[in-house]
Parts: structure tokens; sequence; C-alpha cells
């Protein structure tokens, strides 16, 4: 009987390494494959968590009560699926639509690089509501005043020239 259980516990430590083996191996292939979209995952992972920082921000300076749970709950699942959207337009792109955006477009990846830009903006466009909600100024804002001003500089100096 003795035997037949450190048999057993032998059998079971070996089907275990040998699950954590696959499964590490599984791992490594998926990383090694998305590998390539690492920095627009972690452009997208940060976006998304800056705007909860700025939202906690927007809420604090507004009097509102914050819970880690509040932030836990909208953070976790929103930075799962950004970065979920993103691995999965670029598996698709990767096995199917980078051949057909190449016969018209030169751009690797464009599907992966159009969604990541649209959560951006997303991202961006959220935290700019929460810093105008407090200070009382959109940064987006002036950002488009700065830039017509630079054009009408250069407008002019075109004019003089």
């Amino acid at each position: 009987m003795l035997n037949n259980a450190i048999l057993q516990t032998k059998h079971y430590q070996t089907v275990k390494e040998i699950i954590l083996t696959y499964t590490t191996t599984l791992l490594k292939v998926l990383l090694v494959f998305f590998s390539p979209i690492g920095g627009i995952i972690l452009i997208v992972a940060i976006s998304t968590i800056l705007d909860t920082c700025f939202g906690i921000w927007r809420a604090v300076k507004k009097g509102k009560r914050v819970t880690s749970k509040k932030a836990r709950h909208g953070l976790i699942p929103k930075v799962i699926s950004y970065v979920g959207a993103c691995m999965l337009i670029y598996a698709s792109d990767y096995f199917i639509l980078n051949e057909l955006t190449q016969m018209v477009v030169s751009i690797d990846f464009l599907s992966t690089k159009i969604i990541a830009l649209v959560l951006l903006s997303i991202e961006v466009k959220s935290i700019d509501e929460s810093f105008e909600a407090v200070k009382g100024w959109s940064f987006l804002g002036r950002f488009s005043q700065l830039i017509r001003k630079a054009k009408d500089i250069k407008k002019e100096l075109d004019e003089i020239n």
C-alpha cells in the first residue's frame, strides 16, 4: 500500500511538471508572438492607468468619495479589454488583414495601429475632461490654439517673404 502511494505521488508530480512545462511554453510562445506590439500594449495600458488616476484626482477635488474597490473595478476590466482588443486585432492583422492592407498602403499592421490610436484618443479625451473639470481649462483646447497661432505666424512669414 505504501509503495502504491509513493508511485501515485511520483506520477502526480510528473503530470504536474508536464502541465507546468506546457503552460510555460505556451506563455513563452504567446509572449514572442505579441512582442512586436509590446510598445502599443504598454502605451494603451499606461494611458488607461493615467486616465484612472486623473479620474480619481477629479473625484477627490470635487469632494466625491473614492474607494480602492471602485478604482479597481473600473481599471482592471478596462485595461484587460483594451489590451485584449489590441491583441485580438493584431492576431487578425497578422493572419488575415495585413496582406490586404499591404496591397493599398505599405504600413505593417495598420489595423492594430488604428485601434491603438482610437483607444489612446479616447483616453486622452477623458483625461482632458477630468483636467478641465478640476482646472477650468482644457489642455487639448490650449494645444489646438497654439497650433492655430503657429499656423498664422507661418502664414504671415510666408506673406512677408
